[in-house]
């Protein structure tokens, strides 16, 4: 990573991260290193986030919400774009939240790929069934945690699989406020581009 100094030779109190990607362990392993690395730098007191991914993994997203609620900086998400499935959780995470009046949210159950021609027993699928219910229960603690939604909401949104506007978000306490996302000129910007 290159020096982080502003133009005016002073570490910035604010960092923007760009995270347009998907939720997977290699990808949240990248961005936890991203912002150790920031943060140990330069001792920023927010990080912002301008974030949009169609969800991915549960357990990587889960990893990530609850190291990005343990950083000693205040964490600011904005919706860029979509904010789908785990993805939601993450946003979850900061302290403040916006979205662009075009962004949506994406709720839906979990779901779990298994591999064409597997061989499954019915201990095997209990461990599969068991799986699936513990993540919905994780998400769901995170959803109504940090939002005003109700736990019947919630089940009712993850049977729906629709999404959202930002209206509804903010109705719901998921966002604090709609609003276009404004870098200052000389913010320090780090965008994310991950294979």
């Amino acid at each position: 990573m290159t020096q982080l100094i502003t133009p005016s030779g002073r570490a910035p109190t604010t960092i923007y991260i760009n995270y347009f990607d998907g939720i997977s362990e290699p990808k949240v392993k990248t961005l936890m290193s991203v912002c150790a690395e920031v943060i140990d730098k330069t001792k920023p007191d927010v990080l912002y986030f301008c974030f949009s991914s169609p969800g991915g993994s549960v357990s990587a997203g889960i990893t990530l919400y609850s190291f990005l609620r343990g950083l000693p900086v205040k964490i600011v998400m904005h919706n860029t774009g979509s904010t789908d499935s785990i993805a939601t959780a993450v946003f979850l995470s900061g302290d403040e939240r916006y979205a662009c009046p075009h962004s949506t949210f994406l709720f839906h159950g979990v779901n779990m790929n298994v591999e064409q021609g597997a061989s499954l027993s019915l201990t095997t699928l209990r461990e599969v069934m068991s799986s699936v219910e513990q993540d919905e229960n994780k998400i769901a603690r995170i959803l109504t945690d940090r939002s005003s939604l109700s736990e019947d909401e919630v089940r009712r949104l993850f049977r729906e699989g629709e999404s959202k506007p930002p209206v509804f978000a903010e109705s719901k306490g998921i966002v604090h406020a709609i609003r276009d996302l404004a870098i200052p000129k000389d913010a320090m910007l780090i965008s994310l581009n991950m294979q």
